[in-house]
């Protein structure tokens, strides 16, 4: 963990939604020794987040909850070799957004449609 409570709990909202969906694995944030600037970034099994976050920024709460969930998903994606989340209705991949002033997973599938807010999947 870092000592920024809203990257920490961005990333244990996640962490919920990768146990309730079956992902096996902690995420995390590190340092990779490739980084030359000490940026944090979102790491899944050994791999990283292509961008990198600044533990000693302030960050907004719902948009910093969004853009770990993307960073996650591209990592599992990259490690696992599949989308996750999905739909349990469509089986598309989620997408991480922001509506109505919350961070929600959304489907494009049937339209579109709001599945659940970020770290309360079922």
């Amino acid at each position: 963990m870092t000592t920024n409570k809203v990257l920490d709990d961005a990333v244990l909202a996640v962490q919920g939604d990768m146990g309730v969906t079956g992902v096996a694995g902690r995420l995390g944030f590190d340092i990779p020794e490739w980084d030359e600037h000490g940026y944090l970034r979102v790491e899944y099994k050994g791999r990283y987040s292509s961008q990198g976050l600044r533990a000693d920024e302030e960050h907004e709460p719902v948009a910093t909850l969004v853009l770990i969930a993307g960073l996650a998903q591209a990592v599992i994606a990259e490690q696992d070799g599949k989308a996750w989340p999905t739909c349990p209705a469509h089986s598309f991949g989620l997408h991480p957004e922001q509506v109505g002033g919350a961070a929600r997973w959304t489907c494009k599938g049937g339209g579109w449609h709001v599945v659940a807010a970020i770290g309360e999947l079922r």
